[in-house]
């Protein structure tokens, strides 16, 4: 009997053993069909937008998300909702759940992409008030750099005026414009100022101011030229008598000398080549050889440094010769240069004057084309016009056109004898002794020219196309 007890438990408890061993077997058996039978309506439910690599995908990632629920919570909250845990079948550091990965892959700028967006909105707003704090002066920059751009040095000197200094914060923009236009507007000797104000010995010696050095050197460098030679053709300029080669020698042994021969830097050949280009002019040698000359210095002159002065004198000789095409050629050059530079605008005048048939409506355009150029406040083309008003015999314009001229702006010599021509035209001699007290007064007489006009001698158009004379 207890044999038999005994060999009935034992068979209890192999059968309770084996249903134990069998169980997880039997689980894992009853999941698979689970998942075959989910699978199969899933294909069985298929539309024609869902393509069965899609369905089999969707099957993995329900697997690994099913889990058991301590893997799930032991995922960290996705970043983008942080209610979902993190998936993890694209890796530990996956930052984002299933859902807001199916709303990345569709909807892309509703969640990484709008942060973007957001975030270029932000800088932009942040440089909208920025550039508001400083529009005044971003304006201004624009304006001037608009200006620099059509050859108006001065109105771009004008422009940048209001807050112009001697600062290092000055943009390097804006330092370009400054000491350029100065440079081209002739103003050699500020732009140099502005330089040693801005930049230490130190800074000029760097490869990026580069520039700002070679432009001082260039400056310092006219500047003790001038000083060196000023004596020499201090009687030429006075309109005293002269020895023009004794004068020529003298200016070619200073540009031979040193201004600081330890370092081997000579005297400005192209001032002292200028300068004879002057005299060359006052002693009526020949317009061929004082041409020569200046392209001579025009070809020396590689970074264009002496525009300011060697374009306005080829259009002067341009005009007296009556070239055309050489005239053109550096009416367009100094245009380009300075299109401010009233003087480029007298010789264009100056060679429809000069012609035979002096040509008043070509010297009114060219008035014209000057006041379009002219920064505010210039009426120097005043003069074209006056002129020209004389030669089409409308005197009264010409005398209007002068008083307006004279009352606005300071008067040369030039301007004191053409106010005179006017007032003799037009019968008014009060003007004319006006003018002529007003030059005997700084030194002057009264020109010959106007003069002659008055006596009788010349004629109105005669006086206005003389090459020679202070008109």
């Amino acid at each position: 009997m207890d044999e038999l007890e005994k060999k009935e438990l034992e068979t209890e408890d192999s059968a309770c053993e084996s249903k134990e061993e069998n169980a997880p077997a039997d689980e894992l058996v009853k999941e698979l069909e689970e998942i075959r039978d989910m699978f199969q309506e899933a294909i069985d439910n298929a539309g024609a937008e869902q393509t069965q690599d899609e369905i089999i995908q969707e099957l993995e990632e329900f697997v690994e998300e099913e889990g058991t629920g301590e893997e799930v919570q032991e995922r960290p909250l996705c970043e983008c909702c942080e209610k979902n845990p993190s998936s993890a079948a694209y890796g530990e550091d996956y930052p984002y759940c299933e859902d807001c990965r199916e709303l990345m892959k569709h909807y892309p700028l509703r969640i990484g992409g709008v942060i973007s967006v957001l975030l270029v909105i932000a800088i932009f707003a942040v440089s909208l008030f920025g550039l508001a704090d400083n529009a005044d002066k971003t304006i201004k920059v624009l304006d001037a750099t608009v200006s620099y751009a059509q050859g108006k040095p001065l109105t771009t000197l004008d422009t940048l005026y209001s807050y112009l200094s001697a600062e290092s914060e000055d943009s390097a923009k804006v330092k370009k414009l400054i000491v350029e236009s100065l440079c081209r507007a002739g103003y050699v000797a500020d732009a140099k100022e502005y330089i040693e104000n801005i930049f230490t010995k130190d800074q000029l010696e760097s490869p990026f101011n580069k520039k700002y050095k070679t432009i001082l050197e260039r400056v310092d460098g006219f500047q003790k030229t001038q000083e060196a030679t000023s004596d020499l053709v201090y009687d030429a300029f006075t309109g005293a008598d002269f020895d023009y080669d004794e004068m020529v020698a003298k200016l070619d042994e200073v540009k031979e000398s040193y201004i600081d021969e330890e370092k081997g830097i000579k005297y400005e050949a192209a001032i002292i080549e200028l300068y004879k280009v002057d005299l060359m002019n006052i002693k009526g040698i020949g317009y061929d050889e004082q041409l020569e000359v200046l392209r001579a210095i025009e070809a020396g002159d590689e970074d264009g440094f002496y525009g300011w002065i060697y374009n306005p004198a080829f259009c002067s000789l341009a005009a007296k010769m009556g070239d055309k095409e050489l005239m053109d050629k550096y009416f367009a050059k100094a245009k380009e240069y300075n299109a401010e530079s009233s003087e480029i605008y007298r010789s264009y005048a100056d060679y429809f004057r000069f012609l035979e048939t002096p040509d008043a409506d070509e010297m009114i355009r060219v008035a014209e084309e000057a006041a379009k150029n002219a920064r505010q406040g210039d009426v120097s083309h005043y003069r074209i016009l006056a002129m020209a008003y004389l030669i089409k015999g409308e005197g009264n314009l010409a005398l209007e056109t002068m008083r307006e001229y004279v009352n606005s702006s300071r008067i040369s010599v030039a301007d004191c004898n053409l106010y005179a021509l006017c007032g003799l035209y037009c019968g008014n001699t009060e003007i004319y002794e006006e003018m002529k007290e007003k030059l005997e007064y700084s030194g002057y007489e009264i020109s010959e020219l106007v003069e002659n006009y008055k006596d009788g001698k010349m004629t109105i158009k005669e006086v206005i196309a003389d090459k020679g004379g202070d008109l």
